[in-house]
This record gives structure tokens, sequence and C-alpha cells, in this order.
């Protein structure tokens, strides 16, 4: 049936402007959601390019706790040591 119709439309100079003005439309429909695609795409990679900075510095704040925390037990480690030893 899209045959026949086809073949209808390209037969008379009518029938091809209205095909033309249908693909057109599909041609223009098309670009008007891959732009709206891309346009999400751009507005969710700038939000994951966020959250990926705000993971670095979640992660270098962690580091810089632990190493904290590291030197932390490593002072109270040698405080019970010297306060073993002041107590012999």
């Amino acid at each position: 049936m899209l045959l026949f119709s086809f073949q209808d439309a390209i037969t008379s100079t009518a029938g091809r402007m209205k095909l033309i003005d249908s693909m057109e439309g599909i041609v223009k429909s098309s670009q008007q959601k891959l732009d709206k695609v891309q346009h999400g795409l751009l507005e969710e990679q700038k939000v994951c390019d966020a959250l990926k900075q705000r993971y670095a510095v979640a992660v270098a704040e962690q580091r810089h706790c632990y190493s904290l925390l590291k030197a932390f037990q490593e002072e109270c480690a040698m405080n019970e040591k010297l306060r073993c030893q002041t107590s012999i």
C-alpha cells in the first residue's frame, strides 16, 4: 500500500511536492529531536562532571582524614609507651 502511495506521489508534480514537504517535515522533526537529546546529554554531562568533582574532593578529604587519624593513633601509641615507661 505504501508502494502505491509512493508511486502515486512521484507521478504528479503536486504529489512530488507533497512528498518533499512530508520528507522535509520528517527531517525537521528528527533534527529537533536530535537537538533535544543532545541538549539533554549536555545537561547530564554537566551533572556528571560536577559529581566527579565532588567525588574527587570527597576522596581527597577522606585521605586527609585518614592521614590525621593515622597520626593521632601513632601519637596515642607513643603516649601509651611513654606512660608505661614513666610508671615503671
